[in-house]
């Protein structure tokens, strides 16, 4: 498989309906998990506020939102895998993954994370392991992607 036949495999399979599905599963898991540690330190409803809830709102509602945030990690990993990237998506990467992964991965009092083997498989994981490590590392998971279809 060339490099190209990645690259069209992986943009046929991380349409715009996967991706916007794949950040409001993350979003509704964040925020689930943000919300059993703002209760266990006794700020049940802190996400409750208005700021909160209209920031919340808007990241369910739009694919882009500005920031240095994991919505925008998220959007710029999805773009780097479908389109590829350059010179300074290169340098960026090296900000946007570690908070993908800090965030998703890392627990309290951990400093080491926990990455599961079947999230590679998912569409963000998928899209990081592409930024990471080149389309060459996928391979595998294109093959199966394309056998599908």
């Amino acid at each position: 498989m060339t490099e190209a036949e990645a690259y069209g495999i992986l943009r046929q399979a991380l349409t715009d309906e996967v991706m916007k599905q794949e950040r409001m599963r993350v979003l509704l898991a964040v925020e689930r998990k943000a919300r059993d540690l703002l209760a266990a330190l006794g700020f049940p409803d802190l996400l409750e506020d208005d700021i909160t809830t209209r920031q919340l709102s808007l990241y369910k509602e739009f694919h882009h939102v500005p920031g240095d945030h994991l919505w925008q990690a998220m959007q710029f990993v999805f773009r780097v895998a479908r389109d590829g990237g350059d010179e300074d998506d290169h340098r960026l990467k090296s900000h946007y993954l570690p908070v993908i992964y800090n965030t998703l991965f890392t627990a309290p009092m951990t400093r080491k994370r926990q990455i599961p083997e079947d999230w590679w498989h998912t569409p963000l994981g998928l899209s990081c392991k592409v930024v990471e490590s080149g389309i060459a590392s996928c391979h595998d998971v294109l093959a199966e992607l394309q056998s599908v279809e």
